[in-house]
């Protein structure tokens, strides 16, 4: 019997385990998860296929979209008293964190919005996974959002609120800490956990795929196995030789026989990171993850060696017609699995050696010295360089200038930003530049606002009105969207807000402000969905409301628009271009990946008014604004930049302002094209930086049809 870690590692008997897979693709009032039915049924194959988990058939139950509680957990109870070995359980499905009971909640069908009793809270599966003499080793697998909230050693800190929808527990879930481990400790013996995602993001599900993305990734290595050299991790017993009493010493060059917990999950993780998706969770304890699981499929047969020692023949030449068949199909599939591999490798190469270069102990991945600074992000936009002037400054060696979560210009190279972190700021900035050269930003005033009526106040989104004499601010807090007066900072009004847009939001709602150039529309858009309104396949339906009025005056609610964003992000900004014409900023963050800053343009024009319209699960693709993609910031030039934290070009940050030039730059090679302006959010932390973009953009694109 090997060991780990001075720990005698039981051998995986499949015939004593047990598999208990669960799993929700149909809900009455979430959106659906089509590709979850899909992940059991494949799963169940993989794992009672006899060459890969062989568990018995009868062992492995697979429960679909269970009704109640009961009918969820009843199953698992039952397997533990059916595995005497291994009991593996899966879950996929939405999931949600509460932050009053600070915990993971697995859903159900029926599962509501607002309604906590109509989920199922982790803790209570853990506890029937312990509550009678559990099989020898624990695997629980899942496959949800804000899954990897249950790993041990998450960062301290809690969040008064209620239960939100999966779209709109994004910022709670960044607060929640050490009280949210409901992990294996409590329980005995060897067990390990592997969760989607970290404890801060949001697991996805792409359109045209079979599988969920994490799960899709799972199969695929159990179906394919891992070709290569032998897995790190335990060291395995000498093998015996066939017809000898002898032992040979492990072929260090061989493809292991088995896969061990620990090389599926950097196999998984790899393959996700290179994709650019959120990345799986593991926590183990007695070293079971280096224990062999399941039969590694990319493994070829051995040949024999008899007694004499002379080679026999290829595997194919022992081997009765069915088994030579197998294994001619195996090699086969081992070949295409490396190609795929080396493939994706290479992609990857770049990256990984940029990493590893030695730089501050404060910056995470830095460029090289002969990489352009500026140039070419895509056909319609140029990256004119960045500035981290800012990052660190204090105002009148006073006042941090940190938190910058709006931008408004106030002239060709001046700027009004706003500070998000109490108590509620606008900084006059000297960006340094119209637009034509790399900007050097500087604060050269302050205003601090003073709101009324009591209740917090998160400014996120910011308009500079006509005359330069009042501000308006969306807050997330409310919401509402407030006007203040320039010269002091003094609240002197609010726009009201459309009923459903402040009884159906969640902490993540107001976040986006523009006014169009002429001042007679203003459009506020929603970070995260309405409750009623949810996902589909990872893109949030959101909605953009439009007001009309004038500068300094009332604004009153006149269409609102619905909105699809990419998968797995939120909008953090807007600018208007004019005629129901849109530049929409796109993000968000992973931890291991890092951010994703995209921007779309968007038009409204032909876009179905939304205003009556309960939830937008219902309503067809042509309802919503049609949208093009003028840029992906990781594909611009990333010279003269440095991230301190990962990040897949180190020229991006948590982006969450952007201003647009009124006038074309008149020179250079990106003459005729229209300044624009970004501003990072570095959220007051050491791993974040306060950066200023200065971009190169056409946007007479039209859109998409």
């Amino acid at each position: 019997m090997d060991e780990v870690g001075g720990v005698p590692a039981p051998a995986f008997d499949p015939e004593e385990s047990a598999c208990v897979i669960i799993g929700v693709d149909t809900y009455t009032s979430l959106p659906q998860l089509p590709a979850v039915r899909n992940n059991l049924k494949a799963l169940r194959a993989a794992l009672t296929d006899r060459s890969i988990g062989g568990i018995p058939k009868r062992n492995c139950r697979v429960v679909l979209n269970p009704r109640t509680i009961t009918a969820a957990l009843r199953p698992v109870e039952q397997a533990v008293h059916t595995a005497k070995d291994t009991l593996i359980v899966y879950y996929a499905g939405h999931g949600f964190l509460d932050s009053k009971q600070a915990g993971l909640y697995l859903t159900l069908p029926g599962t509501e919005a607002g309604k906590l009793h109509s989920g199922i809270p982790y803790a209570w599966l853990r506890s029937v996974l312990g509550t009678r003499t559990p099989p020898r080793l624990r695997i629980v697998i899942l496959d949800c959002c804000y899954s990897g909230s249950v790993i041990k050693g998450m960062s301290a800190g809690s969040m008064a609120g209620v239960m939100s929808t999966a779209a709109a527990t994004q910022q709670a879930s960044s607060r929640l800490g050490e009280a949210l481990f409901e992990g294996m400790d409590g329980m005995e013996g060897v067990s390990y956990l592997l969760t989607s995602t970290p404890w801060n993001v949001e697991a996805l599900t792409f359109d045209g795929e079979e599988y969920t993305a994490f799960t899709g990734e799972f199969l695929r290595v159990l179906r394919e196995g891992i070709p290569g050299p032998r897995q790190s991790g335990a060291e395995r017993a000498p093998e015996s030789v066939p017809g000898g009493s002898g032992r040979r010493p492990p072929d260090r060059g061989a493809v292991d026989s088995h896969l061990t917990l620990e090389a599926i999950y950097h196999e998984v993780r790899r393959s996700l990171r290179a994709k650019n998706r959120p990345l799986p969770q593991q926590q183990s304890q007695n070293g079971i993850e280096k224990l062999p699981f399941v039969r590694n499929r990319a493994a070829r047969p051995v040949p024999q060696v008899p007694r004499d020692g002379t080679a026999a023949g290829g595997p194919g030449d022992s081997l009765p017609d069915p088994e030579r068949a197998l294994a001619q199909l195996r090699e086969q599939e081992q070949e295409r699995a490396a190609k795929t591999r080396r493939t994706r490798r290479r992609a990857l190469v770049a990256a990984l050696c940029v990493a590893a270069v030695a730089v501050p102990s404060v910056v995470w991945w830095q460029s090289r010295d002969d990489e352009p600074s500026s140039g070419a992000c895509s056909d319609d936009v140029a990256l004119i360089g960045h500035s981290d002037a800012l990052d660190g400054v204090e105002y009148e060696a006073a006042v941090p200038v940190d938190g910058l979560s709006g931008l408004a210009m106030a002239g060709p190279s001046r700027a009004w930003a706003l500070a998000d972190n109490p108590p509620g700021r606008i900084f006059d900035l000297d960006l340094g530049t119209t637009g034509a050269s790399p900007p050097a930003a500087r604060a050269v005033d302050m205003r601090t606002l003073h709101p009324t009526g009591g209740g917090r106040f998160d400014g996120e989104g910011l308009v500079l009105e006509h005359g330069g004499r009042t501000v308006l601010v969306a807050s997330e807090a409310g919401p509402s969207i407030r006007r203040f007066r320039v010269s002091d900072g003094v609240e002197t009004g609010r726009i009201e807000l459309p009923r459903h847009l402040v009884e159906w939001s969640g902490p993540e709602n107001l976040e986006a402000l523009g006014a169009s150039p002429d001042g007679r529309y203003l459009y506020a858009g929603m970070e995260a969905p309405l409750f009623r309104d949810g996902k589909a396949r990872g893109r949030s339906l959101l909605r953009i409301q439009r007001f009309k009025g004038t500068p300094g005056g009332t604004y009153v609610p006149d269409k609102q628009y619905a909105y699809q964003s990419a998968a797995g992000l939120r909008v953090s900004e807007l600018v208007v271009l004019g005629a129901d014409r849109l530049l929409v900023l796109e993000t968000n963050h992973a931890e291991g990946q890092g951010n994703a800053v995209r921007i779309f343009g968007a038009d409204l024009s032909r876009a179905k008014d939304v205003s009556r319209v309960e939830s937008l699960q219902s309503e067809p693709v042509d309802a919503f604004a049609k949208k093009w993609e003028p840029v992906d910031l990781v594909t611009c030039p990333r010279g003269g930049s440095a991230a301190a934290q990962p990040q897949l070009n180190p020229l991006l940050e948590n982006v969450e302002g952007m201003a647009l030039g009124a006038a074309p730059l008149s020179s250079g090679p990106y003459k005729g094209r229209l300044p624009l302006f970004l501003v990072s959010d570095n959220n007051s932390s050491p791993h974040q930086i306060t950066r200023v973009y200065a971009l190169a953009i056409r946007v007479d694109r039209p859109a998409a049809e």
